[in-house]
């Protein structure tokens, strides 16, 4: 009789072991999976949907946006990506950035998962709104708005700064931050960089 109890609450403690591994699977801990890139109102980021890509800082609020001036000399067309602080007589063209995918099958965006960046509605400068990483043999190489879907250099991912995140370029096992350089007062173009890399949040449209 002892030995048939003792069968039925090892069954019990395997079944319990069960249930345990299934429900840690189903929360993500044992899934491999990266986390979830999050919005400012703590929504998951979603690959195609518009967002602002916002800078904060006391005295330095920015947005990631097209460079394109309005001066004497007229518009010019806005071929690199700056970040433009508030109150500028500058105009933030189509500053809403989306993420593409580039193999996920997922419709969120996750840590340190490799996609493209697109500002929305390219538009009469004849660019693609595809970030890329221009070639130049100076030690500078920036950001501008000529890649495509297809090519190598537009390969980003997404890295978690403490309760904000990064941009960094390349692939995931091997990325590159993304670093600024002044241009003008208030204005900062994105430059890869192995020294200084800034946070950032999405604003959702």
């Amino acid at each position: 009789m002892m030995m048939k109890t003792a069968g039925g609450a090892i069954t019990i403690f395997r079944l319990m072991i069960s249930f345990l591994l299934v429900a840690i699977t189903a929360s993500g801990f044992v899934s491999g999976e990266k986390e979830i890139v999050l919005d400012t109102i703590g929504r998951p980021v979603e690959f195609y949907a518009p967002y602002h890509a916002y800078f904060e800082r006391p005295g330095a609020n920015a947005l990631i946006c097209r460079y394109g001036s309005i001066e004497t000399s007229g518009f010019s067309c806005p071929q690199r990506v700056v970040l433009l602080s508030y109150g500028r007589e500058l105009r933030m063209i189509n500053s809403q950035v989306t993420f593409i995918p580039t193999s996920s099958d997922s419709d969120v965006v996750r840590v340190s998962t490799e996609l493209k960046i697109r500002f929305q509605f390219p538009n009469h400068c004849e660019e693609s709104g595809y970030w890329r990483v221009a070639d130049s043999s100076l030690p500078i190489r920036e950001i501008v708005l000529t890649g495509s879907k297809s090519s190598n250099d537009t390969t980003f991912t997404i890295k978690k700064s403490g309760v904000s995140y990064q941009f960094a370029f390349g692939s995931a096992d091997k990325p590159t931050a993304i670093g600024l350089d002044s241009l003008d007062s208030g204005i900062q173009r994105l430059i890869l960089s192995n020294d200084y890399a800034f946070d950032i949040q999405f604003v959702p449209l």
